[in-house]
C-alpha cells in the first residue's frame, strides 16, 4: 500500500511539474511569437509613414522641376528671336528657378551636337559635352522623347553627383534642342539621411526600370546601378504598386530587410523605404532573451523543487518501511512479530468468513530450547533461532506469513491452504529443522521442532479460536514425543489428532 501511494504520489508531482513547465514554455513561446509580430506591424506602420513622406517629397522637387522646365520652353517658344544662352531676361528666370529650390536644381542648355552651356554663357565655348548622355540620346528616339529622367551623372562641370531630366524644345532657339534640368543626389540623399530607420535602415529613390537615383545612406558608387533583379521589381511591384513586404536582400546591401515600396502615378519613379530586420527585432530579440532566461531559471527550479520533493517522498516512504519494519518484525529472527502476525492473522480470518477461502495456521515450537541457552550460552541460541528461521522460510511461499510469536515459539500463516496441503509443508520443514547442525567448542548443537496446524472451519468464532486450535495441537505434538506435526480436527468433530510422528 505504501509503496503504491509513493508512486502516485511521485507521478503528481511529476505530472504537476509537467504542466507548470508546459505552461510556462507555451506562455514564453506565445509572447515571443506575438510581441515579434507586434514589434513588425509597428514597424510597417512606421515604414508606410516614412514612405508617403518621402514620395511626397520627391513629387515635389519632380514637380518644381516640370514647372520649370515647361515655363523655360513656354518663355523660349514665345521669344524666338531671343538668345537663350545670353539674353538677359531669360538669365533672370532661370536664376529665380535656382532660388527657388534652395539650388537644389540647376537648369542647362543643349545644343543640337551635344554642347551643353550654363545660363548665361560664359562665352562661345560649351562647358561640356553631353552628347554621350542617356538623357540627351532619349530626345532623339521617337520612343524615349518627352520628359525623361536620366541615369545619375557626375557633373563634368563640378563633379557633383546628378539626377538629369531633360525635355525636347518646342521651338529650336539658335541651335538650342534640349532643357536640361538637374537635380542634386546629395538634396535627397539629405533628406532621405533625416527621415530612414537607423541604424541600417534606408531610403532610396528608383527609376521605374530599377535604376538607382538617391539613396541614404548615400553611396555613390551605386548611382545607376540597376535594382531590377530584386525582390521589390522582380516579384513585388508586379503583384501590387505599392506594400509592404520581407526582401531576402537589397540591391545595395545585401541584408534582408522589411521594405514599404510605392510606384509614383505621376512620375516613373519608385520609393523604397526599408528597415534592416535585424534592427527591428533587436529590441525584441534582447526582450526574447531576457524572459527565455527567466524560463529557464523557473525551469531549473521547478525540476529542482521537483527533484526534492520526490527525494523527500522517497525518504518519507524509506522511513515509513523502517517505521513499519521495525514494528512489525523482530529484532532478533528477522521474521513478523507477534502484533504483526495476529492482525494479519484477523485479516485473514475475515477473509475467509467473507468468501469461504481456506486458511492453514501453524504453530512451530524448538523442542528443549531452554537446554541450548543454559548449557552452550544464549549466543548459541540466537544462532539456532537464525538458523531455524533460515530453515523455516526456504520451506515457504511468499504469500505465507512466519512470525515470533515469542521466545521459541513461531507461527506460520498460510492462506488458501487446506490442513492436507499445509501438512507435506510442516513435515519438509520439521526435516529441515533436524538437518540442522551449529558447531561450538562443546560440541555440534542439534536440535527439532514441534508443530500444530489448524485450519479454518465455519464453526469458529474467531481467529484467536483458531489460534488457540493450533495452540491445543502443538501441546498435543509436544505430548506424544515432540519432533513430530500434529493437525488439529475440525471444529465439532471428535477430538482425534492427525499426528505426523517424527
Amino acid at each position: 500500500m505504501g509503496k503504491d501511494t509513493e508512486r502516485i504520489s511521485i507521478r503528481l508531482v511529476v505530472g504537476l511539474t509537467a504542466v507548470f513547465l508546459l505552461c510556462l514554455w507555451a506562455f514564453v513561446a506565445y509572447w515571443s511569437l506575438r510581441s515579434r509580430d507586434l514589434e513588425i506591424d509597428s514597424t510597417r506602420v512606421t515604414l508606410v509613414r516614412l514612405s508617403t513622406a518621402a514620395e511626397e517629397q520627391v513629387r515635389r522637387m519632380f514637380k518644381l522641376v516640370e514647372v520649370f522646365l515647361d515655363t523655360s520652353d513656354l518663355w523660349l517658344a514665345n521669344h524666338p528671336q531671343a538668345d537663350p544662352l545670353t539674353d538677359p531676361q531669360f538669365s533672370a528666370l532661370v536664376q529665380g528657378f535656382y532660388r527657388a529650390s534652395g539650388n537644389a536644381i540647376q537648369l542647362r542648355l543643349v545644343k543640337r551636337d551635344g554642347a551643353l552651356y550654363r545660363i548665361p554663357a560664359e562665352g562661345p565655348k560649351p562647358n561640356a559635352r553631353v552628347g554621350d548622355r542617356d538623357y540627351f540620346l532619349a530626345q532623339g528616339d521617337a520612343g524615349r522623347r518627352g520628359f525623361y529622367i536620366g541615369t545619375p551623372v557626375q557633373s563634368r562641370e563640378n563633379g557633383h553627383w546628378l539626377i538629369p531630366i531633360s525635355v525636347p524644345l518646342q521651338r529650336s532657339s539658335h541651335d538650342v534642342t534640349v532643357l536640361l534640368a538637374s537635380i542634386r543626389v546629395d538634396y535627397f540623399a539629405g533628406v532621405f539621411e533625416q527621415e530612414r530607420i537607423r541604424p541600417n535602415g534606408a531610403i532610396t529613390l528608383l527609376r521605374r526600370d530599377g535604376t538607382l537615383l538617391a539613396r541614404a545612406p548615400h553611396l555613390p558608387q551605386l548611382l545607376g546601378k540597376s535594382a531590377a533583379q530584386t525582390d521589390v521589381f522582380a516579384d513585388f511591384l508586379p503583384r501590387e504598386p505599392r506594400g509592404v513586404e520581407f526582401s531576402s536582400s537589397s540591391a545595395t546591401d545585401g541584408v534582408s530587410k522589411l521594405t514599404s515600396y510605392a510606384a509614383m502615378d505621376d512620375f516613373p519613379l519608385v520609393v523604397v523605404v526599408a528597415a534592416a530586420t535585424d534592427d527591428i527585432l533587436a529590441r525584441w530579440e534582447l526582450d526574447a532573451t531576457v524572459i527565455t532566461l527567466v524560463g529557464l531559471i523557473l525551469t531549473v527550479f521547478a525540476l529542482a523543487a521537483s527533484g526534492r520533493l520526490i527525494w523527500l517522498l522517497r525518504d518519507q516512504e524509506r522511513a515509513r518501511c523502517e517505521l513499519f519494519r521495525m514494528a512489525s518484525t523482530d529484532d532478533l529472527t528477522g521474521c513478523l512479530n507477534r502484533r504483526h502476525f495476529m492482525a494479519s492473522l484477523t485479516r485473514e480470518f475475515s477473509r475467509s468468513q467473507r468468501h469461504g477461502d481456506d486458511l492453514s495456521l501453524m504453530v512451530l515450537d524448538l523442542d528443549f530450547f531452554k537446554r541450548i541457552n543454559d548449557g552452550y550460552g544464549h549466543a548459541v541460541g540466537d544462532k539456532a533461532l537464525g538458523a531455524f528461521v533460515a530453515a523455516a522460510q526456504s520451506c515457504l511461499r511468499q504469500s505465507d506469513q512466519f512470525a515470533r510469536l515469542g521466545g521459541e515459539e513461531f507461527g506460520i500463516l498460510l492462506p488458501v491452504t487446506t490442513v492436507e496441503q499445509a501438512q507435506p509443508v510442516a513435515e519438509r520443514l520439521r526435516q529441515k529443522v533436524a538437518e540442522i547442525r551449529i558447531p561450538t567448542p562443546q560440541g555440534v548443537v542439534q536440535f527439532t521442532v514441534s508443530i500444530g496446524i489448524a485450519a479454518y472451519s465455519s464453526d469458529l468464532a474467531s481467529a484467536e479460536e483458531l489460534l488457540l486450535q493450533a495452540d491445543r495441537a502443538l501441546y498435543a505434538a509436544k505430548g506424544a514425543g515432540r519432533n513430530r506435526v500434529v493437525a488439529a480436527p475440525p471444529a465439532g468433530l471428535p477430538a482425534d489428532t492427525v499426528v505426523t510422528p517424527g
